[in-house]
């Protein structure tokens, strides 16, 4: 496509225009309330624009979106450390559900070498069974006789 006179195409007079909408967008969801996610997909439902066209061409938008939930995150987690948080507490917790973890990874060995054993057991059974399929299939001889080879 030719260019005008001040030598901006225009895909990248669309490009600037598109940009401008996701910027706008990025601040619209950014000035809402913390529980809405930043991401790509949201960030395109907003502005209006396919995720692709962004990926494609806004990667510079994307990193700015990403900072921008990098920060939120942050703060997130700045607000939620108390300064008066109990860490005995917290300690307490931690071991209780250490034991509880440990109980739980107690009862799933005895689990699994149970289940070993009862493998174990099926299959010295079918070992069985398979040797009584054998001498079953095996050839019946009537006369109490073996047959002649010569004859085969």
């Amino acid at each position: 496509m030719p260019a005008d006179r001040t030598g901006i195409t225009p895909q990248q007079k669309r490009r600037d225009a598109t940009a401008q909408r996701l910027r706008a967008a990025m601040a619209r969801l950014l000035a809402r309330e913390e529980g809405v996610t930043l991401s790509v997909a949201a960030l395109a439902r907003e502005a209006g624009v396919g995720r692709n066209a962004i990926y494609v061409n806004h990667r510079d938008v994307i990193a700015e979106l990403l900072q921008a939930a990098s920060h939120r995150i942050d703060a997130t987690v700045a607000s939620k450390e108390a300064p008066e948080t109990d860490w005995r507490a917290v300690a307490t917790e931690l071991r209780e559900q250490v034991r509880g973890l440990a109980t739980e990874n107690a009862r799933l060995l005895r689990r699994a070498q149970d289940a070993e054993l009862a493998t174990a057991r099926v299959e010295k059974r079918a070992a069985k069974l398979d040797a009584e399929l054998r001498a079953l299939r095996s050839p019946v001889h009537l006369n109490g006789t073996k047959p002649s080879t010569r004859n085969l």
